[in-house]
């Protein structure tokens, strides 16, 4: 708990950038910025030397804002330049930078390569006080006049450096063009530190501004099919896709057809695990099994759901969790679950792997799956 609460004490001291849907605004700096110059009497006496420059992050013109957003959430919204690959302008933003990324110089190597493509979107959430970041990355050979499904994946700070490799199944031939979203925080935000707050206590907050906010932003500012479009998330994601997906019909908007939960942490809902997660003002830790009451309100789920997980997946930074359902144990009562009220519902377990390595290839499967090559007879 306590390195926890020391890196959000250290990040908490950072600024965030404020920017505009429509105003060329620069980022103002970061508290790492700030500096007190020494004033010695040999200083008052030296010429004056130019002072260095820090590098400036641009911000563009011209996003298209959903008519849910507030006044202070347009003005604080905005494209920015591709900053991902450069450290200096990502430590102008804020002092803790890439670190929240994870990148190595492999990962590095492969996002420089489809740099092109990608779009960083900065945006403000009022009711969650949190500025966001999504990765627009567009599909080879994009057509801005022509529609695509968007692969929504959470988790950015983890899932973004796969997304070179799911770009290179589409470049290849493999699978059809789509339009990948991960959503994330800036760079002045610690993303593991806000994970179990977005996810699970604020779970509703967090799907109102997805839903209502971002993915019909990004539906004002490209075209995009909703009707075939994909919501991701893992573990703590998973949960939270599970949410989504079980929430889904409170919504006019209907931005995603399809829901990957992977390995879904439903455990963080009521195990009392207070030396890092406190779960006590949850009010009804249980209601993911009776799916947040879904099928009280409809008949039918309407959506397509693909549930997955790593066989060996086991608590082992739980203690006590003896007695705990295991994870591809909760995935597979949850699929019975929906299959039960006739959704359609897959589900698959990788017998031989854990909690992360099976979705790389899971990824990079579903995307040939579901998303065949276009006929490339018809022109």
């Amino acid at each position: 708990m306590k390195k926890f609460a020391l890196a959000l004490i250290l990040c908490s001291m950072l600024t965030s950038a404020a920017v505009s849907c429509t105003d060329n605004n620069e980022a103002p700096p970061s508290s790492a910025e700030v500096t007190t110059a020494e004033t010695t009497t040999e200083a008052a006496t030296e010429p004056t030397t130019e002072k260095a420059t820090k590098p400036t992050v641009e911000y563009y013109d011209g996003l298209v804002c959903s008519d849910k957003m507030t006044d202070k959430e347009k003005k604080n919204s905005s494209f920015r330049e591709f900053t991902l690959l450069d450290p200096d302008k990502a430590f102008t933003i804020g002092e803790c930078g890439l670190n929240s990324y994870y990148l190595y110089d492999s990962d590095k190597s492969k996002l420089k390569k489809i740099k092109d493509s990608f779009r960083e979107l900065t945006i403000y959430d009022e009711q969650l006080d949190q500025q966001f970041l999504a990765h627009i990355t567009l599909p080879p050979n994009y057509d801005k006049d022509k529609e695509y499904p968007v692969v929504f994946i959470t988790d950015s700070a983890y899932h973004l450096k796969k997304v070179p490799d799911l770009w290179k199944v589409i470049d290849e031939g493999e699978a059809a063009p789509v339009i990948f979203v991960t959503l994330g925080y800036d760079y002045d935000t610690r993303e593991e530190l806000e994970r179990f707050n977005k996810f699970i206590l604020q779970d509703k907050e967090f799907l109102d501004f997805i839903t209502d906010d971002l993915m019909k932003t990004i539906s004002l500012n490209y075209k995009v099919d909703a009707s075939r479009s994909v919501f991701f998330g893992h573990s703590f994601g998973g949960a939270f896709s599970h949410y989504a997906l079980c929430n889904s019909d409170k919504y006019e908007y209907q931005p995603f057809a399809n829901y990957i939960i992977g390995s879904p942490s439903f455990w963080a809902y009521y195990y009392p695990d207070s030396e890092y997660y406190d779960n006590s003002s949850i009010e009804a830790p249980y209601a993911f099994q009776r799916e947040f009451d879904y099928f009280d309100r409809n008949e039918k789920m309407d959506k397509n759901i693909f549930i997955c997980a790593g066989g060996r997946e086991a608590y082992n930074d739980l203690k006590n969790a003896d007695d705990l359902v295991t994870i591809p144990e909760e995935a597979k009562l949850l699929h019975e679950r929906l299959v039960s009220h006739g959704t359609n519902a897959e589900l698959k377990i990788y017998e031989d792997c854990y909690h992360n390595n099976y979705l790389a290839d899971m990824l990079k499967d579903y995307l040939k799956q579901n998303f065949p090559p276009e006929d490339k007879t018809q022109n």
